[in-house]
């Protein structure tokens, strides 16, 4: 039963060394790919902004709000470049994509430069849909700072020329939201290799 017990406390310690591990390597990797003033961000063909919730009457929640003000501020001042939005549809609910992309139209951004992704459920999928289906090389990924180094480290081993434009961290929940980050760096650390071995 000791044995047992000192097994379990050592793969468990190993993990969260690992987890570390992983999310170090993220931070470091992201700092020269993040910017904070739109107008550092590299040349693009184009500017993603990763969904996030909307309230049911179809307002954007202020973490998007955020990330789509920044990413109409970038994509504005780049004539001829692409505004990606991408998220989902829940069921008999919100749609992330519609709400985005008539917030994008209120504020007068061209309807002809904007691509909508209602198949992006998550950053990897996200990102999967840019390369794969878009057919986006160069993308200037527009979010919160706790998620651009996850962003960027999927992008980059997808093949994607990854750039980040940081917004505000979401000061509501900060604990809660860097260990959920915490988590989904680790999963999407594993989920990218495995795909690219697959495929």
């Amino acid at each position: 039963m000791k044995t047992l017990a000192k097994n379990l406390l050592f793969l468990l310690a190993l993990l969260l060394l690992s987890s570390w591990m992983i999310n170090e390597y993220m931070e470091v990797k992201a700092k020269t790919e993040t910017f904070v003033n739109p107008d550092d961000v590299p040349r693009v063909d184009a500017v993603v902004v990763p969904g996030a919730s909307v309230y049911r009457s179809g307002k954007l929640s202020p973490v998007l709000r955020q990330r789509m003000d920044a990413a109409l501020r970038l994509a504005s001042r780049r004539p001829g470049v692409k505004l990606v939005l991408s998220g989902h549809e829940v069921p008999q609910g919100y749609s992330e994509t519609r709400a985005m992309r008539e917030y994008a139209l209120k504020r007068g951004f061209p309807e002809k430069l904007i691509l909508v992704d209602q198949e992006g459920r998550s950053t990897f999928l996200t990102l999967l849909n840019c390369e794969k289906k878009l057919g986006l090389k160069r993308v200037a990924l527009v979010s919160q700072g706790y998620h651009l180094p996850r962003a960027l480290y999927i992008a980059r081993r997808l093949g994607l020329q990854g750039y980040g434009l940081r917004v505000e961290n979401n000061p509501a929940r900060p604990a809660e939201t860097g260990l959920r980050e915490w988590f989904s760096r680790t999963k999407d650390f594993a989920l990218v290799r495995i795909f690219r071995y697959f495929h």
